[in-house]
């Protein structure tokens, strides 16, 4: 027995120490298995296939941002046929949209897919299955199934009830409303109801339902404004035209009486092509192109209203074809645990096999004479083959079959606690955050990688006229200039509103009265309300500025605000209020804007009939984070304009490289220029961004920014929200060709030397063009060693599958937890991509969130999500699987012990039903689970001997009225023992082993005589049992718990305190045990455990003066060119309605 003893501790503490060892390794060891299997058979299918598809759920979608060119396949011109103002032959697909994972017919599969491929569930499927052979199952045939049941019946209850949620978030967008033409009137009807061929209006703000050809609009030559940043990340307006054959149907009766039909491609996922041709009545066909198109997820702006023929609805419209349904994630530590399940199911496998060895030992030496009683004669319990069976469904339960249900309760619980954070919880919106799934939570506190949209996401994508220079004298200012402020000031700022300029220095207006600048500050105003492409709507008393870029929306807004008013266009000339005098202005040439050029100007005939040129253009000079716009002109000499005109007119009609030509012809004119001054536009950052950025990398989270928007827009931003410092080094790729990318990529690379894939005060930027051959299969390491040793990363231009390229990129190489966060429908390939999704509920519409694992409302709140829910779900989903491990581990080390007791025989030490829900209740509090079963044994004691709980649990009565159990199969006794049998029923007494206070085992083995079950409850050392031993097992942990978070407590701890308490834990933190300062780590948890800004104190050092994000963009190369849009407005006339 003394061996037996020996060799059972060992195996315990071996298997106690190989788990704690499996659960501190597995993690990077199955990382590393991902990243040394797993890329080298996708690369293999990229370069067979090349890379059709994004696993992230985007597929191969040609994109003129990437500066890829569109080799879309030949399609049938007219594969589909929409008729106009008539029923369709066709059925066509509806408006209706999912996101959701599962629908009524595929809830059952897809879940049972799911949950089986979990190695537990299909273990415990296979055990239930092995117990309904007769004969087999010691533990008779139902104890595995009930509960598998029962755990896989919790688990679709919280699947369904996750899912649910995502059918509400679907309803919102499929319940919007719209306005249709049917049976010859408008009628208003939710977008779910929209059919293909119906003929659709939309006003002014308003997101298109469906994909649609425009047919009219209240601007001139059918024109209209949408912004694409949902699609494309892109804050300036784009313009489409409709054809001008259907421009003049604009009353009710014009639209009643359009017939004909629509022939187009049948639907696919290239956002920027379209062919298709409209076939009216009595007239000529008309090819249609992607300028007459407006896609689905766009918003209509600074338009009053356009009318369009739907084409395509539902998941074939552009942007559905774009996405997939929402993958099923699984977090590495689910993956962990399944490697653990299968290192535990070898262990079993060890056990079961030492057990059928010493069945068989066991045997050979009792042969069936030295042991009648037992009548083994046709016994098959003498087989190896059956007794391994016996053995691994005895075993079974080492792996804890409750354990998944318990982490989907525990992982649920903690959603709720994320859905009720009211620090998460956004007022101005009523907008919470939101868990929209619990698999992941665990993943929030592992994030090593942060990816991050840029409009929308980290700005407010509103423009705001901030500064300005005239004549070297500075004007506007802002509070924090006079004064340090904390970050918590910054939070408190107001919002925006899109009519506010918010420039405020009264300086200004002095200065135009009596100072000898004031002819400067006038002409330089003058500049600001002429020089754009901007124009006017009057509602009403009020003026409202469409434009195409934001930026010049903000410059006329602001020197509307200063008395110099744009009040109307005519296709010749533009109209300014100079200080209450109106003013007219020729409109001679427009000279546009281009990326190379960073400049526009106009050529106009001043009110006193000089002629000048206005030039405004970026400046690259970064002064206190201002991105410079410069104003200058120049008087022109009538002469010199007419000799400009005639190369200008040539120039215009040339058939190769017209564009080139046209900019060396402008800069002909560009010459000699006066400055008058410069301007600062902000592009206003959302709320504590650069806050929460800094507390992130403080967390030693890398974040890369991958945005639509222009390289010097995200560079501007990137130092306004602290990712770049001054003190950083840039590393600016842009490349037009894969040779010059690999000898680019190559010679920083070598220039870093040791030091590359370490992190550097480097920052990486890089262009979408540029990324197109990067992240090709010869240059992808190269490009990512790069990227990996530069402390920020920020990409420009990219398309949506080159956000989710990137993501997957690092995802499978880079051996780290990734997240993706954004707030448009062009975020969704890397927000799938990633190991978690986050969408921010912003105003690029909700594709975004609803395609997310998670949703908030400001990007601050990331913080918390990330620092406090998901390190502390971490840590508590961690201690639940190892707890769920040893209570059942030290279990079946007492069932391997009794086996050299019973003589192999297969018996079973606890009551089946014990057994079976053991792993059910065994989670429950300490005083719980007692409670539980001295009503269990209560109950059985009056029951048993008339009703027996295990059908062959089966009672006799011996000749002096004494109880006799005979469970099957018998337990082998010596032959003494059987030749005297004394009249007992073996019930179990109490033990309780602790870990960190929780309930490890139950195990209930009372020996000594009893002559009915019943007297069991009326044995004073059971009871003197039930309660010594908890709390001799409790008061070790207690005491030392107490003691040290009494003497010696952490610093998490103590700010945990302070926490609960309601008390600043900044006077903590900032000391260490010897009242020392403390580091970074002290700061991190002053932002992480504040509540808000008034229970907090501030400290010196943590103090940083507000920034900003200046930028400045315009719209080029649109489907109308600038010229042409500021010709075809007349806002002198009225506009007309429909």
């Amino acid at each position: 027995m003394i061996y037996e003893t020996l060799i059972i501790e060992i195996i315990f503490k071996s298997l106690m120490d190989l788990h704690v060892y499996l659960f501190q390794t597995a993690l990077p060891m199955l990382c590393f298995l991902e990243q040394v299997i797993v890329p080298a058979h996708c690369e293999k299918c990229v370069l067979m296939t090349g890379p059709a598809c994004s696993s992230g759920g985007y597929r191969k979608a040609d994109d003129e941002m990437s500066g890829t060119t569109s080799q879309a396949e030949p399609v049938d011109a007219t594969a589909r046929a929409v008729l106009l103002n008539r029923p369709q032959n066709t059925k066509f697909c509806d408006n209706h949209v999912s996101t959701t994972k599962y629908g009524i017919l595929t809830f059952l599969p897809r879940f049972l897919y799911e949950q089986i491929r979990r190695a537990a569930n299909a273990f415990f499927l296979f055990i239930a299955l092995m117990q309904q052979i007769p004969d087999v199952s010691p533990t008779g045939r139902y104890t595995t199934l009930v509960p598998l049941i029962f755990i896989l019946t919790v688990a679709g209850i919280k699947e369904i009830i996750e899912d649910y949620q995502r059918h509400k978030a679907d309803n919102t967008v499929n319940n919007k409303k719209t306005t249709v033409l049917r049976s010859g009137a408008w009628q208003t009807i939710i977008w779910k109801q929209v059919a293909v061929g119906d003929i659709v209006k939309v006003t002014n703000g308003q997101h298109l339902p469906a994909d649609m050809v425009i047919v009219s609009s209240s601007e001139p030559q059918a024109m209209c404004y949408t912004e694409t940043s949902n699609l494309d990340g892109e804050t300036n307006l784009k313009i489409r035209q409709g054809l001008s054959v259907t421009a003049a149907f604009q009353t009710l009766e014009d639209l009643v009486a359009l017939s004909g039909r629509l022939e187009c491609e049948e639907p696919n996922g290239h956002l920027y092509d379209f062919t298709g041709t409209l076939r009216l009545e009595n007239q000529n066909p008309v090819p249609l192109g992607p300028d007459q198109v407006l896609l689905r997820g766009a918003q209509l702006r600074n338009t009053q209203w356009v009318v369009g023929i739907i084409v395509y609805t539902g998941h074939d419209s552009k942007l559905m074809q774009n996405s997939t349904k929402a993958p099923l994630k699984r977090s590495n530590v689910e993956r962990v645990t399944n490697m653990q399940i299968l290192v535990l199911f070898g262990i079993l496998l060890v056990m079961a096999l030492i057990s059928s060895v010493g069945a068989a030992i066991w045997n050979d030496k009792h042969t069936e004479e030295s042991c009648w009683y037992l009548s083994r004669a046709g016994d098959i319990s003498t087989n190896f083959a059956y007794n391994l069976l016996t053995f691994i469904i005895l075993y079974n339960n080492l792996i804890p079959i409750s354990l998944l249900v318990t982490l989907e309760v525990v992982k649920f619980t903690q959603a709720l606690f994320i859905n009720w954070d009211m620090e998460m919880y956004h007022s101005e919106t009523d907008t919470p955050a939101m868990a929209r799934t619990s698999n992941l939570n665990e993943e929030l506190g592992q994030v090593k990688y942060l990816f991050s949209d840029k409009t929308g996401t980290l700005t407010c994508n509103i423009m705001n006229f901030k500064k300005c220079t005239i004549a070297g004298i500075t004007y506007g200012h802002f509070p924090d200039l006079e004064c340090d402020r904390s970050m918590d000031d910054f939070s408190n700022l107001p919002s925006s509103s899109n009519n506010s300029t918010e420039f405020d220095d009264p300086t200004l207006t002095q200065n135009i009265e009596n100072h000898p600048t004031s002819p400067q500050i006038c002409e330089f105003l003058t500049m600001m309300a002429v020089c754009h492409t901007v124009v006017p709507e009057r509602e009403e008393d009020q003026i409202i500025y469409q434009s195409s870029s934001p930026d010049e929306g903000a410059l006329v807004k602001g020197a509307k605000g200063l008395g110099f008013v744009f009040t109307a266009r005519t296709p010749h000339s533009v109209i300014i209020e100079a200080r209450g005098k109106e003013m007219s202005y020729e409109l001679l040439n427009v000279l546009e804007f281009s990326s190379n050029r960073k400049r526009m100007s106009v050529v106009v005939r001043t009110p006193n009939g000089k002629l000048r040129l206005y030039c405004k253009g970026a400046d690259n000079v970064i002064f206190e984070r201002l991105r410079t716009l410069c104003f200058a002109y120049v008087d022109l000499e009538e002469d010199a304009y007419q000799e400009w005109l005639k190369e200008y007119t040539r120039v215009s009609t040339v058939l190769k490289d017209r564009a080139q030509k046209l900019e060396e012809c402008y800069e002909l004119l560009e010459k000699n220029l006066l400055l008058l001054g410069a301007t600062a536009i902000e592009d206003r950052l959302q709320a504590g961004v650069p806050e929460t950025i800094a507390t992130l990398m403080r967390a030693d989270i890398k974040i890369w920014v991958l945005t639509g928007d222009k390289q010097e827009t995200a560079i501007n931003i990137g130092y306004s929200c602290r990712l770049v410092t001054h003190g950083m080094s840039l590393i600016i790729v842009n490349e037009d060709s894969l040779d010059a990318t690999r000898a680019t990529l190559t010679a920083h690379c070598s220039s870093l030397g040791d030091s590359l894939r370490k992190e550097n005060e480097l920052a990486l930027i890089i262009d979408g063009q540029t990324l197109k051959y990067a992240l090709s299969f010869e240059l992808r390491q190269a490009f990512l060693d790069l990227a990996l040793s530069c402390k920020a990363v920020i990409c420009c231009r990219v398309s949506p599958l080159q956000k989710s390229e990137i993501v997957d990129m690092v995802k499978k190489h880079v051996k780290a937890i990734t997240l993706a966060i954004g707030d448009g429908a062009n975020d969704v390939g890397m927000i799938q991509t990633a190991h978690v999704g986050v969408g921010i509920s912003g105003n690029e519409g909700m594709q975004a969130t609803n395609s997310s694992d998670y949703s908030i409302a400001q990007f601050c709140y990331l913080e918390k999500l990330l620092l406090v829910h998901g390190a502390w779900s971490y840590n508590r989903v961690t201690k639940c699987i190892l707890y769920c491990f040893y209570k059942n581990v030290v279990l079946y080390i007492i069932e391997l012990w009794f086996a050299f007791v019973n003589g192999f025989s297969g018996q079973i030490l606890f009551e089946r039903w014990c057994i079976g829900l053991y792993n059910v209740f065994s989670h429950l509090a300490v005083w719980g689970s007692m409670a539980l079963w001295m009503g269990f044994f209560a109950v059985y004691s009056a029951m048993w001997p008339t009703l027996p709980i295990a059908p062959d649990m089966i009672g006799t009565v011996g000749a002096q009225g004494e109880i006799y159990a005979s469970p099957a199969p018998l337990t082998r006794l010596p032959a003494p023992a059987a030749c005297h049998p004394s009249p007992r029923f073996l019930l179990p007494s109490v033990e309780v082993l602790t870990q960190e206070g929780g309930l490890l085992l139950l195990v209930m083995r009372i020996q000594g005589a009893v002559e009915s079950a019943g007297k069991v409850m009326q044995c004073w050392y059971f009871w003197l049992g039930l309660v010594l031993v908890p709390t001799a097992c409790l008061v070790k942990d207690f005491a030392w718990t107490t003691t040290r978070r009494t003497v010696r407590k952490s610093l998490l701890e103590e700010v945990q305190e302070l926490e609960a308490r309601a008390v600043d834990p900044g006077a903590a933190v900032l000391r260490d045990a010897s009242g020392r300062s403390l580091n970074e780590r002290a700061h991190l948890l002053t932002r992480v455990f504040k509540k808000t800004s008034s229970s907090v104190g501030r400290s010196n050092s943590v103090q940083q003066t507000v920034s900003h994000g200046y930028a400045f963009s315009q719209e080029e190369h649109g489907v109308v060119s600038q010229s042409e849009v500021v010709r075809s407005y007349d806002t002198t006339r009225e506009r007309p309605s429909l």
